[in-house]
């Protein structure tokens, strides 16, 4: 069995599709029996019991500690995919530095789009003036300067072909010149 010790990381704002695009990438890479984990960023925050406030403060030390998880399942040989907002130029640039086989995607959508689908109502609750700690809106976003891959997603954006995207470019990266 091929060992990866790579770092698929999928980021971009609440809503744009992390997690769906997550899953069936994962999925591929079980179909091909290479041993993949995904780590998502809401159900490593309930699981675990860490952070309790949605503060950039809070919202950083979070993305660190998933960060640091992520490069240990890596480093036992595993293919982590992870899905988490995590937009904090501190955490691209220490995935960077830290985490040989990292290979970012980020999710770029239209906060239009974003407030459309709104799975969490978390768009809707901040307009009320009910929610507040949103990033993108109240919280600063640090978009990834050097991303490996952009997916710019809408309504009209087939998940399938975004995974083919993320199979096809992180292959090119680290798996034809190995």
């Amino acid at each position: 069995m091929t060992k990866f010790k790579n770092v698929i990381w999928i980021t971009g704002m609440s809503a744009s599709g992390k997690t769906t695009l997550a899953h069936i990438v994962t999925q591929h890479y079980k179909s091909q029996n290479i041993p993949v984990i995904w780590l998502d960023g809401d159900e490593l925050r309930k699981n675990l019991k860490i952070g309790s406030s949605f503060d950039r403060e809070d919202r950083l030390k979070l993305a660190f500690q998933y960060a640091g998880i992520t490069k240990m399942l890596s480093d036992q040989g595993f293919l982590v995919v992870i899905s988490t907002v995590a937009l904090h130029k501190e955490i691209h640039q220490w995935n960077r530095q830290n985490i040989p086989g990292y290979f970012e995607v980020f999710l770029k959508c239209e906060i239009m789009e974003l407030k459309r689908r709104d799975p969490k109502g978390l768009y809707a609750a901040f307009d009320r003036g009910e929610q507040k700690n949103i990033v993108g809106l109240d919280i600063m976003a640090d978009f990834p300067k050097s991303p490996d891959l952009i997916i710019e997603t809408s309504e009209k954006t087939d998940p399938e072909k975004s995974k083919q995207l993320v199979v096809n470019m992180f292959q090119k990266k680290f798996l034809e010149n190995s």
